[in-house]
Protein backbone atom coordinates (compact mmCIF):
# COMPACT_ATOMS: atom_id res chain seq x y z
CA UNK A 1 0.00 0.00 0.00
CA UNK A 2 1.60 3.56 -0.93
CA UNK A 3 2.12 5.97 1.78
CA UNK A 4 -0.19 8.91 2.37
CA UNK A 5 0.65 11.81 2.12
CA UNK A 6 -1.40 13.37 5.69
CA UNK A 7 -0.86 17.03 4.69
CA UNK A 8 -1.75 16.72 0.82
CA UNK A 9 -5.12 14.73 1.91
CA UNK A 10 -5.66 17.84 4.54
CA UNK A 11 -4.82 20.47 1.98
CA UNK A 12 -7.16 18.62 -0.39
CA UNK A 13 -9.86 18.73 2.19
CA UNK A 14 -9.85 22.24 3.13
CA UNK A 15 -9.70 23.78 -0.45
CA UNK A 16 -12.72 21.17 -1.40
CA UNK A 17 -14.16 23.08 1.49
CA UNK A 18 -13.48 26.56 0.18
CA UNK A 19 -14.65 25.63 -3.13
CA UNK A 20 -18.11 24.41 -1.78
CA UNK A 21 -18.14 26.99 0.39
CA UNK A 22 -17.43 29.24 -3.02
CA UNK A 23 -20.42 28.32 -4.42
CA UNK A 24 -22.85 29.17 -1.43
CA UNK A 25 -24.87 32.30 -0.70
CA UNK A 26 -22.08 34.41 0.48
CA UNK A 27 -20.70 37.91 0.66
CA UNK A 28 -19.22 39.09 -2.19
CA UNK A 29 -16.20 40.08 -0.78
CA UNK A 30 -15.52 36.50 0.67
CA UNK A 31 -16.07 34.88 -2.42
CA UNK A 32 -13.60 37.21 -4.10
CA UNK A 33 -10.94 36.49 -2.20
CA UNK A 34 -11.80 32.80 -1.69
CA UNK A 35 -11.67 32.68 -5.91
CA UNK A 36 -8.24 34.28 -6.05
CA UNK A 37 -6.39 31.07 -5.41
CA UNK A 38 -8.98 27.81 -4.86
CA UNK A 39 -8.91 26.73 -8.74
CA UNK A 40 -5.12 27.32 -9.13
CA UNK A 41 -4.74 25.74 -5.78
CA UNK A 42 -6.09 22.55 -6.86
CA UNK A 43 -4.23 22.27 -10.10
CA UNK A 44 -1.51 23.03 -8.02
CA UNK A 45 -1.84 19.73 -5.79
CA UNK A 46 -2.59 17.44 -8.74
CA UNK A 47 1.04 18.83 -10.07
CA UNK A 48 2.37 17.65 -6.85
CA UNK A 49 1.33 14.24 -7.69
CA UNK A 50 2.12 14.05 -10.79
CA UNK A 51 4.93 11.50 -11.92
CA UNK A 52 6.11 10.74 -14.85
CA UNK A 53 7.45 7.16 -14.24
CA UNK A 54 3.85 6.03 -14.44
CA UNK A 55 3.50 6.89 -18.35
CA UNK A 56 6.11 5.49 -20.62
CA UNK A 57 4.19 6.85 -24.02
CA UNK A 58 1.38 8.38 -24.60
CA UNK A 59 -1.12 5.39 -25.12
CA UNK A 60 -0.24 4.60 -21.68
CA UNK A 61 -1.43 7.77 -20.67
CA UNK A 62 -4.82 7.89 -21.91
CA UNK A 63 -5.51 4.25 -20.56
CA UNK A 64 -4.43 5.26 -16.99
CA UNK A 65 -6.29 8.70 -17.44
CA UNK A 66 -9.52 7.86 -19.06
CA UNK A 67 -10.01 5.34 -16.25
CA UNK A 68 -9.15 7.48 -13.14
CA UNK A 69 -10.91 10.61 -15.01
CA UNK A 70 -12.73 10.20 -18.02
CA UNK A 71 -14.49 7.39 -16.97
CA UNK A 72 -15.68 9.28 -13.00
CA UNK A 73 -16.35 12.16 -15.05
CA UNK A 74 -18.71 10.22 -17.30
CA UNK A 75 -20.04 8.42 -14.30
CA UNK A 76 -21.03 11.37 -12.22
CA UNK A 77 -21.88 13.63 -14.74
CA UNK A 78 -24.60 10.42 -15.89
CA UNK A 79 -25.97 11.19 -12.31
CA UNK A 80 -26.20 14.81 -12.86
CA UNK A 81 -28.09 14.25 -15.57
CA UNK A 82 -30.54 12.11 -13.87
CA UNK A 83 -30.65 14.42 -10.86
CA UNK A 84 -31.31 16.86 -13.89
CA UNK A 85 -34.59 15.12 -14.98
CA UNK A 86 -35.89 14.60 -11.82
CA UNK A 87 -35.83 18.34 -10.66
CA UNK A 88 -37.05 19.25 -14.01
CA UNK A 89 -40.07 16.75 -13.39
CA UNK A 90 -41.03 18.61 -10.57
CA UNK A 91 -40.50 21.97 -11.76
CA UNK A 92 -37.28 22.95 -9.65
CA UNK A 93 -35.08 24.04 -12.83
CA UNK A 94 -35.54 26.96 -15.34
CA UNK A 95 -34.84 25.15 -18.53
CA UNK A 96 -36.54 24.85 -21.89
CA UNK A 97 -34.35 23.35 -24.42
CA UNK A 98 -34.40 19.82 -25.33
CA UNK A 99 -33.74 17.51 -22.24
CA UNK A 100 -31.26 15.38 -24.10
CA UNK A 101 -28.76 18.53 -25.03
CA UNK A 102 -27.29 18.14 -21.50
CA UNK A 103 -26.79 14.15 -21.89
CA UNK A 104 -25.02 14.87 -25.19
CA UNK A 105 -23.29 17.78 -23.32
CA UNK A 106 -21.89 15.93 -20.86
CA UNK A 107 -19.50 14.72 -24.24
CA UNK A 108 -18.75 18.21 -25.18
CA UNK A 109 -18.70 19.73 -22.09
CA UNK A 110 -18.85 23.67 -22.74
CA UNK A 111 -18.78 25.45 -19.76
CA UNK A 112 -21.56 28.05 -19.01
CA UNK A 113 -23.81 26.53 -21.78
CA UNK A 114 -26.95 24.41 -22.08
CA UNK A 115 -24.74 21.71 -22.74
CA UNK A 116 -23.59 21.35 -19.09
CA UNK A 117 -26.73 23.05 -17.38
CA UNK A 118 -26.54 19.64 -15.30
CA UNK A 119 -22.85 18.74 -14.11
CA UNK A 120 -22.12 21.94 -12.22
CA UNK A 121 -18.50 21.92 -10.67
CA UNK A 122 -17.74 18.61 -12.89
CA UNK A 123 -16.16 20.90 -15.71
CA UNK A 124 -12.79 20.68 -13.14
CA UNK A 125 -12.12 16.92 -14.11
CA UNK A 126 -12.49 17.55 -17.54
CA UNK A 127 -10.22 20.67 -17.36
CA UNK A 128 -8.01 18.36 -15.45
CA UNK A 129 -7.79 15.76 -17.75
CA UNK A 130 -6.64 18.37 -20.82
CA UNK A 131 -4.51 19.95 -18.32
CA UNK A 132 -2.48 16.79 -17.45
CA UNK A 133 -2.16 16.30 -21.07
CA UNK A 134 -0.84 19.44 -21.69
CA UNK A 135 1.64 19.00 -18.97
CA UNK A 136 2.77 15.29 -20.14
CA UNK A 137 3.63 16.34 -23.69
CA UNK A 138 5.57 19.55 -22.24
CA UNK A 139 7.83 16.91 -19.87
CA UNK A 140 7.78 14.72 -23.01
CA UNK A 141 9.51 17.47 -25.54
CA UNK A 142 10.87 19.55 -22.58
CA UNK A 143 13.14 16.78 -21.12
CA UNK A 144 15.07 19.60 -19.18
CA UNK A 145 13.53 21.59 -16.23
CA UNK A 146 14.47 24.94 -18.45
CA UNK A 147 12.40 23.49 -21.31
CA UNK A 148 9.51 22.54 -19.17
CA UNK A 149 9.50 25.56 -18.18
CA UNK A 150 9.53 28.10 -21.46
CA UNK A 151 7.02 25.71 -22.38
CA UNK A 152 4.62 26.21 -19.27
CA UNK A 153 5.46 30.35 -19.89
CA UNK A 154 4.73 30.07 -23.31
CA UNK A 155 1.38 27.80 -23.01
CA UNK A 156 0.21 30.50 -19.99
CA UNK A 157 0.72 33.25 -22.55
CA UNK A 158 -1.20 31.23 -25.24
CA UNK A 159 -4.26 31.10 -22.69
CA UNK A 160 -4.34 34.56 -21.54
CA UNK A 161 -4.11 35.92 -25.01
CA UNK A 162 -7.23 33.75 -26.08
CA UNK A 163 -8.71 34.05 -22.67
CA UNK A 164 -8.73 38.34 -23.26
CA UNK A 165 -9.44 38.01 -27.13
CA UNK A 166 -12.43 35.82 -27.41
CA UNK A 167 -12.83 34.46 -23.32
CA UNK A 168 -15.55 31.22 -24.96
CA UNK A 169 -14.87 28.24 -23.32
CA UNK A 170 -13.95 25.43 -25.13
CA UNK A 171 -14.51 22.26 -25.31
CA UNK A 172 -13.35 20.33 -22.16
CA UNK A 173 -12.12 23.04 -20.61
CA UNK A 174 -9.08 23.37 -22.61
CA UNK A 175 -8.94 27.32 -22.73
CA UNK A 176 -8.68 27.09 -18.93
CA UNK A 177 -6.12 24.22 -19.37
CA UNK A 178 -3.65 25.87 -21.00
CA UNK A 179 -3.43 28.55 -18.38
CA UNK A 180 -3.94 25.92 -15.28
CA UNK A 181 -1.19 23.79 -16.71
CA UNK A 182 1.19 26.94 -15.68
CA UNK A 183 -0.17 25.87 -11.66
CA UNK A 184 -0.15 22.17 -12.58
CA UNK A 185 3.71 22.85 -13.13
CA UNK A 186 4.47 24.92 -10.23
CA UNK A 187 2.71 22.28 -8.05
CA UNK A 188 5.74 19.57 -10.06
CA UNK A 189 8.24 22.06 -9.69
CA UNK A 190 7.69 22.08 -5.31
CA UNK A 191 7.78 18.88 -5.60
CA UNK A 192 11.43 18.76 -7.62
CA UNK A 193 12.83 21.59 -4.87
CA UNK A 194 10.56 21.04 -1.79
CA UNK A 195 13.46 20.59 0.62
CA UNK A 196 14.75 23.47 -0.43
CA UNK A 197 11.73 25.46 -0.39
CA UNK A 198 9.90 24.18 2.77
CA UNK A 199 12.78 26.13 5.31
CA UNK A 200 10.80 29.10 4.15
CA UNK A 201 7.34 28.09 4.91
CA UNK A 202 6.91 29.77 8.48
CA UNK A 203 4.65 32.01 10.16
CA UNK A 204 6.56 35.30 8.75
CA UNK A 205 6.53 33.70 5.40
CA UNK A 206 2.53 33.07 5.68
CA UNK A 207 2.14 36.54 6.62
CA UNK A 208 3.95 37.86 3.69
CA UNK A 209 1.85 36.14 1.30
CA UNK A 210 -1.56 36.40 2.70
CA UNK A 211 -0.80 40.17 2.31
CA UNK A 212 0.08 39.89 -1.19
CA UNK A 213 -2.82 37.82 -1.86
CA UNK A 214 -5.50 39.84 0.18
CA UNK A 215 -4.01 43.47 -1.77
CA UNK A 216 -3.47 42.03 -5.34
CA UNK A 217 -7.09 40.10 -4.87
CA UNK A 218 -9.17 43.32 -3.96
CA UNK A 219 -7.03 45.56 -6.53
CA UNK A 220 -7.52 43.48 -9.68
CA UNK A 221 -11.49 43.41 -8.45
CA UNK A 222 -11.67 46.46 -7.87
CA UNK A 223 -10.29 48.65 -10.78
CA UNK A 224 -11.14 45.84 -13.42
CA UNK A 225 -14.53 45.36 -11.95
CA UNK A 226 -14.09 41.11 -12.65
CA UNK A 227 -13.77 38.87 -10.19
CA UNK A 228 -11.09 35.93 -11.14
CA UNK A 229 -13.87 32.81 -12.08
CA UNK A 230 -12.13 29.88 -13.96
CA UNK A 231 -15.36 28.54 -15.03
CA UNK A 232 -17.61 32.31 -16.37
CA UNK A 233 -13.55 32.47 -18.15
CA UNK A 234 -12.63 36.08 -15.75
CA UNK A 235 -9.13 36.73 -14.87
CA UNK A 236 -9.39 40.40 -14.48
CA UNK A 237 -5.61 41.52 -14.66
CA UNK A 238 -3.23 38.98 -15.85
CA UNK A 239 -0.50 40.85 -13.60
CA UNK A 240 -2.49 41.00 -10.37
CA UNK A 241 -4.07 37.48 -11.45
CA UNK A 242 -0.62 35.72 -11.38
CA UNK A 243 0.39 37.43 -8.57
CA UNK A 244 -2.59 37.15 -6.10
CA UNK A 245 -3.23 33.02 -7.33
CA UNK A 246 0.55 32.65 -6.36
CA UNK A 247 0.66 34.07 -3.02
CA UNK A 248 -2.67 32.66 -1.99
CA UNK A 249 -0.89 29.21 -2.99
CA UNK A 250 2.05 29.48 -1.16
CA UNK A 251 0.08 31.28 2.02
CA UNK A 252 -2.02 27.58 2.05
CA UNK A 253 1.25 25.73 1.53
CA UNK A 254 2.51 27.69 4.62
CA UNK A 255 -0.24 27.21 6.53
CA UNK A 256 -1.43 23.43 5.72
CA UNK A 257 2.28 22.40 6.56
CA UNK A 258 2.09 23.62 10.19
CA UNK A 259 -1.19 23.28 11.73
CA UNK A 260 -2.55 20.48 13.15
CA UNK A 261 -3.64 17.14 10.74
CA UNK A 262 -7.25 16.99 11.24
CA UNK A 263 -8.91 13.59 10.04
CA UNK A 264 -11.99 15.31 8.83
CA UNK A 265 -9.64 17.21 6.43
CA UNK A 266 -7.92 14.33 5.34
CA UNK A 267 -11.43 12.45 4.85
CA UNK A 268 -13.02 15.30 2.88
CA UNK A 269 -9.70 15.47 0.88
CA UNK A 270 -9.38 11.54 -0.02
CA UNK A 271 -12.98 11.81 -1.01
CA UNK A 272 -12.59 15.19 -3.05
CA UNK A 273 -14.01 13.79 -6.33
CA UNK A 274 -17.26 13.04 -4.46
CA UNK A 275 -18.07 15.85 -2.83
CA UNK A 276 -16.74 17.97 -6.12
CA UNK A 277 -19.39 16.16 -7.83
CA UNK A 278 -22.25 16.14 -5.56
CA UNK A 279 -21.93 19.22 -3.65
CA UNK A 280 -23.64 21.83 -5.94
CA UNK A 281 -26.28 20.51 -8.13
CA UNK A 282 -27.31 17.70 -6.02
CA UNK A 283 -26.71 18.08 -1.65
CA UNK A 284 -26.74 22.03 -2.11
CA UNK A 285 -30.80 21.87 -3.76
CA UNK A 286 -31.33 19.53 -1.20
CA UNK A 287 -30.24 21.53 2.07
CA UNK A 288 -31.90 24.66 0.39
CA UNK A 289 -35.33 23.00 -0.22
CA UNK A 290 -35.41 22.05 3.62
CA UNK A 291 -33.80 25.53 4.96
CA UNK A 292 -36.45 27.41 2.73
CA UNK A 293 -39.38 25.02 4.27
CA UNK A 294 -38.62 24.65 7.54
CA UNK A 295 -35.25 26.83 8.75
CA UNK A 296 -35.36 30.22 7.61
CA UNK A 297 -38.58 31.46 8.10
CA UNK A 298 -37.83 30.95 12.00
CA UNK A 299 -34.08 32.14 12.09
CA UNK A 300 -33.03 35.82 11.70
CA UNK A 301 -29.43 34.11 12.28
CA UNK A 302 -29.72 31.66 9.16
CA UNK A 303 -30.51 34.70 7.01
CA UNK A 304 -26.62 36.07 7.36
CA UNK A 305 -25.27 35.24 4.44
CA UNK A 306 -21.67 34.40 5.93
CA UNK A 307 -23.74 32.45 8.35
CA UNK A 308 -25.78 30.59 5.88
CA UNK A 309 -22.92 29.87 3.52
CA UNK A 310 -20.88 28.19 6.36
CA UNK A 311 -23.68 26.19 7.28
CA UNK A 312 -24.47 25.16 3.88
CA UNK A 313 -20.84 23.81 3.38
CA UNK A 314 -20.74 22.12 6.72
CA UNK A 315 -24.31 20.15 6.61
CA UNK A 316 -23.34 19.40 3.16
CA UNK A 317 -19.74 17.69 4.48
CA UNK A 318 -21.69 15.94 6.78
CA UNK A 319 -24.46 14.67 4.97
CA UNK A 320 -22.55 13.60 1.62
CA UNK A 321 -20.66 10.50 4.43
CA UNK A 322 -22.98 8.67 3.32
CA UNK A 323 -22.69 8.84 -0.66
CA UNK A 324 -19.20 8.80 0.25
CA UNK A 325 -19.50 5.43 1.83
CA UNK A 326 -21.99 3.89 -0.51
CA UNK A 327 -19.72 4.97 -3.71
CA UNK A 328 -16.22 3.69 -2.20
CA UNK A 329 -17.77 0.56 -0.99
CA UNK A 330 -20.20 -0.59 -3.44
CA UNK A 331 -19.65 1.47 -6.39
CA UNK A 332 -16.29 1.86 -7.33
CA UNK A 333 -15.98 2.09 -10.61
CA UNK A 334 -17.35 5.46 -10.43
CA UNK A 335 -14.10 6.35 -9.55
CA UNK A 336 -12.36 4.60 -11.77
CA UNK A 337 -11.43 1.34 -9.06
CA UNK A 338 -12.17 -1.88 -9.62
CA UNK A 339 -11.75 -3.24 -6.45
CA UNK A 340 -13.72 -1.96 -2.92
CA UNK A 341 -10.14 -2.42 -1.85
CA UNK A 342 -8.54 0.26 -4.34
CA UNK A 343 -11.12 2.57 -4.20
CA UNK A 344 -10.92 3.28 -0.49
CA UNK A 345 -7.02 3.39 -0.60
CA UNK A 346 -6.04 5.43 -3.88
CA UNK A 347 -6.21 9.35 -4.64
CA UNK A 348 -9.73 9.74 -5.31
CA UNK A 349 -8.64 12.98 -7.10
CA UNK A 350 -7.17 10.72 -9.75
CA UNK A 351 -3.91 12.77 -9.61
Amino acid sequence: MKKRLDWLDAGKGLGMLLVMLGHADIPIFLKTYIYTFHMPLFFFLSGYLFKMEKFSNLKVFFIKRTKSLIFPYLCFSFLAYLWFLVVYHYGEVDYNHDLFTPLIGTFIDIRKSIWTVHSGALWFVACLFCTELLFYLVTKFGRTNKRISFFLILLSVIGCIYNKMHGQPLPWGFDIALISVGFYGLGFFYKVYQDKLDRYLHFNTFIFFLIINVITGYVNYVFTGDRVDFYNSSLGNIFLFYVAAISGIGAFMTGIKHIKRSKALQYVGKNSLIYLALHQKIIFFLISVVMQKYILDYSNLVNIPVVKGILYTLIAAFISVPAVYIINHYMPFMLGKIGREKALNAHVNAS
